[in-house]
Formats: structure tokens, C-alpha cells, sequence
């Protein structure tokens, strides 16, 4: 076997512990404490330094620049803020160099997050989306890892793979019998994020669909994918049509804006 699950099992138990001040910062944030969540990041200066960037942004439209950490949060609102704490730690999986997949990872996971609280939001409501808003942010995890591992065997898989009509995603589950998203749930488990949370992103591998978050989530991946600047990831994701009966607001809404 080319990777066995042990191997998945080593990788990701080797993942780096939370840093200390991210770590400070999802508590606080847990308990609606925006002080001591700002008190916490501003100890941590490059996720400090990604919010910034983010709160001073086009999206944001700010006459003047804002540097202050309290001040940057509440600007963004306490959900938001935790989205991009779990952003900022998944942008430290990536790899120091892609093996398989060639991209902009800091774009591909800006984009995930940006249309995931677009469309969770047109078609769950806000709310929905405040208290599912880091698993938008978790999901983009699991390329950084696929890379890393597949890279390892890049030859190997590569003879298999013209030898036979299979892709990454299909190989990956039929020698681990684990799937890109089962990956992501993983990595959430690990960060301590809630069950719920953790099922919903296992879910959207829509093997069978029948949560609407899993839905929204496995369709997200797949639009992006099939955009040109993202097509290397294509091969990881086996699209389930079913997702769309769950999504029909965000299905309209892309087919007009397309």
C-alpha cells in the first residue's frame, strides 16, 4: 500500500499545537471576550499583522488605516475574527514546497472563506452563518495535507494514475479510505473545534448528502476547483449534483452572476 492510514495518522498527529497567543486569542473569543481576544493576538504580530490586512482591505472601504487590535475587531465582529484565527493556522500547514498541486493557496483559501460566508449567509441567514463561520475557514486545510502526503509517492501515483482512469480523491480514499474532507475533520478535531462543526465538514464529502452546510461546503469546493486558476485541485473532489437540491439560493445566484 502507497499510503497506508497509519501515515495519515502520523502526519497529522505531528501537526503543530495551536501557538500559545492563537490558542489565548479562540478562548477568549469562545467566551465573547473581544479585549482579552485582541490582548492575546496582539502577542502573535503575524496574525495580527493578516488581520490588519484584511480589516484595511478594498472590502472594508476605511478612510483612515486602523492598527489598534481591539479596534480591528470590532470592526470585523467576533465571528469573523475567529474565521480568520483559523485561516491564519491553516496557512501554516502549507507546504514549504507544492509537490502536486501548483496554485495560490493564500488566494484558493481567501476565496473558500469569502464564498463561504457569502452563500452561507444568502442561504442560511446570518445567523446560521456567525455560528458555523470557522469551517469555512478549516476546509482549505486539507489541500495543504493531500499535497504533503501525495507528494511523498508523486512517481509512484503517477504510474498508477496513467495507467488506469482514477483521480487524486479516488485514489486517496481507495488506499486510506480516507477523503479530503474526512482530512479536514481531522485537523478540526485536533484544533478542538466543536463536534457538530466537525461531522458538518466530514459531511461534505456528500458521499451521501443530507446536511445543507455539508452541501453548501462540498459545492463551494467544486465551483472553485473548475475555475482555471484553481484546476489543479480538481482531481480531489468527486462532485455529488445532489448538494444542489440543498442550495438552491446559491445555485440561482451563480448561475446568473455567471
Amino acid at each position: 500500500m502507497l499510503i497506508s492510514k497509519d501515515e495519515i495518522k502520523k502526519y497529522l498527529d505531528n501537526i503543530p499545537p495551536i501557538p500559545k497567543y492563537a490558542f489565548e486569542c479562540l478562548n477568549a473569543l469562545k467566551i465573547g471576550d473581544l479585549k482579552k481576544a485582541a490582548d492575546a493576538a496582539e502577542n502573535d504580530l503575524i496574525l495580527k499583522k493578516q488581520i490588519e490586512k484584511i480589516v484595511n482591505s478594498a472590502a472594508f472601504s476605511l478612510r483612515n488605516k486602523v492598527d489598534n487590535t481591539l479596534q480591528l475587531f470590532t470592526l470585523l465582529g467576533l465571528e469573523n475574527v475567529r474565521a480568520i484565527v483559523y485561516s491564519y493556522l491553516v496557512s501554516l500547514l502549507q507546504p514549504k514546497e507544492w509537490k502536486i498541486f501548483k496554485l495560490d493557496f493564500g488566494e484558493f483559501q481567501k476565496d473558500f472563506l469569502n464564498y463561504y460566508k457569502k452563500f452561507a449567509s444568502l442561504e442560511f441567514g446570518q445567523e446560521t452563518y456567525k455560528k458555523y463561520s470557522e469551517i469555512g475557514a478549516i476546509i482549505p486545510a486539507s489541500v495543504c495535507v493531500c499535497d504533503s502526503l501525495l507528494g511523498d509517492k508523486k512517481e509512484k501515483l503517477n504510474i498508477i494514475l496513467n495507467s488506469a482512469p482514477l483521480e487524486y480523491g479516488t485514489l486517496l480514499k481507495r488506499l486510506t479510505g480516507e477523503s479530503l474532507f474526512g482530512i479536514a475533520a481531522t485537523i478540526a478535531e485536533l484544533w478542538e473545534l466543536e463536534k457538530e462543526k466537525c461531522e458538518i465538514i466530514k459531511k461534505s464529502e456528500c458521499e451521501i448528502c443530507d446536511n445543507p452546510i455539508s452541501a453548501l461546503t462540498h459545492f463551494i469546493f467544486f465551483y472553485l476547483v473548475s475555475k482555471p486558476t484553481f484546476m489543479d485541485l480538481n482531481s480531489l473532489i468527486e462532485f455529488n449534483p445532489k448538494c444542489i437540491e440543498y442550495i438552491p439560493k446559491t445555485y440561482e445566484r451563480i448561475n446568473n452572476d455567471s
